[in-house]
């Protein structure tokens, strides 16, 4: 994948997943910006997602540890476990937040 449809690629996964997390955790205060997607959920934590174009990576950094997403069959995968993005999300806000949170 080219710089370009990676840049592209990834803004449309981290928009689609900031209006996924809108609808299913209202709760969560999200912000986008340059490819950054900061969630601040009500305890004060964060989590942060980002591009990391040298590697062609997505990289989620939280309390609970680093993870980073490579794209495989179309989708951004945890390149230790397999995970994918949302489900990786779905999974820590669900922890966080003490209630079930699906985004796919």
């Amino acid at each position: 994948m080219n710089a370009q449809s990676f840049a592209v690629t990834v803004e449309n996964t981290l928009n689609d997943l900031q209006n996924r997390i809108e609808v299913s955790a209202p709760e969560v205060e999200s912000d986008l910006v340059d490819s950054v997607l900061t969630l601040l959920l009500p305890d004060d934590s964060q989590i942060i997602i980002n591009r990391q174009e040298a590697v062609q990576q997505v990289w989620l950094a939280c309390s609970d540890g680093p993870a980073r997403f490579a794209r495989q069959d179309g989708r951004w995968r945890n390149s230790q476990t397999g995970e994918s993005l949302e489900d990786a999300v779905s999974r820590l806000l669900s922890l966080r937040l003490d209630h079930p949170v699906a985004l796919d």
